[in-house]
């Protein structure tokens, strides 16, 4: 697998202003996540969302809502599972971090979700005048979702009817080989961002390369493609653990072996000079930033 450079900025080239927020933090354990892992260790992580500005339109972008407040209003499938995740602590939605500068949630144009896990979609009602965009295989989860399927983890009336795109990396002619990846999608085609194909962790996963600055700055958004940095680095592997009741193998990822060549691809992009990785439940970014002028309502600074 090659790296090929990533575009050249043009003239008057658009970006966007980025600002990160933190939507939430659970307690995961490291052995269902990271392997080698400590029997029964645990940590915390959070779960980020990113406000981006278009330096062009002035539009704003989500990409991940994070955890709602009152994740007790889940599907009763999902919030059976979330208790592996407690403590769980949501200071504010994101609507409501917005609202620290002044923004509301009709201000923001699109939201996009990377996926349809419970601890990235938020509450979409918050957002009731945005374009909503999700990988088309998230429509597929969705259509019998709870209650038309009791035992569903996902809201069949999770996504707003008519304000939603669905998009197909397997469509021919829009989606294009950009640096390690072999499907992305200039969204705004204006070169500002591009829209991953991220397989492996759960049907529809987007990930998003987003230009930062005018002369070549990136952030890469990765959402789930990993939880931990040390898979990334090659110091540790995706957990792979056995029901103790079934028998059956149990992993994060949807499919392991799909998902590990994504991560293996997450990694070339961030070591391109100028590109920053952050992982959705990015926690050694998270340590370092969380007290600091990197998390909103300020500005992340281009790389």
């Amino acid at each position: 697998m090659t790296t090929a450079p990533l575009p050249l900025p043009s003239t008057h080239q658009p970006f966007f202003e980025v600002s990160v927020i933190e939507a939430g933090i659970v307690n995961i354990p490291g052995p269902f996540f990271v392997d080698p892992s400590p029997e029964g260790s645990r940590w915390d992580v959070p779960a980020l969302s990113f406000l981006l500005r278009h330096s062009g339109t002035g539009q704003y972008f989500l990409f991940d809502l994070g955890i709602r407040p009152d994740y007790h209003n889940l599907t009763p499938a999902t919030y059976k599972r979330v208790g592996m995740f407690e403590p769980i602590r949501v200071k504010h939605d994101v609507a409501d971090a917005l609202a620290q500068r002044g923004l509301r949630p009709d201000d923001i144009a699109h939201v996009c979700l990377s996926h349809a896990h419970w601890d990235h979609i938020g509450d979409p009602k918050r957002f009731p005048a945005s374009t909503f965009i999700m990988g088309a295989a998230t429509r597929e989860l969705i259509k019998n979702g709870y209650p038309i399927d009791p035992s569903s983890s996902h809201a069949a009336d999770h996504l707003p009817e008519g304000r939603t795109i669905f998009l197909d990396p397997q469509e021919p002619g829009h989606w294009q080989p950009l640096g390690p990846f072999e499907r992305t999608l200039d969204f705004f085609a204006d070169g500002s961002f591009y829209f991953v194909d991220a397989p492996g962790h759960c049907p529809g996963h987007l990930n998003a390369l987003v230009r930062t600055s005018n002369d070549g700055g990136w952030l890469y958004c990765a959402g789930d493609s990993a939880h931990d940095w040390r898979i990334l680095h090659g110091e540790a592997r995706v957990a792979v653990t056995c029901d103790a009741m079934t028998g059956a193998e149990r992993c994060i990822h949807h499919d392991r072996e799909v998902a590990q060549d994504h991560i293996s691809r997450v990694a070339k992009i961030s070591k391109v000079p100028r590109v920053r990785a952050l992982l959705a439940h990015d926690a050694e970014w998270w340590e370092k930033n969380k007290d600091g002028p990197n998390i909103w309502p300020n500005t992340l600074p281009s790389l």
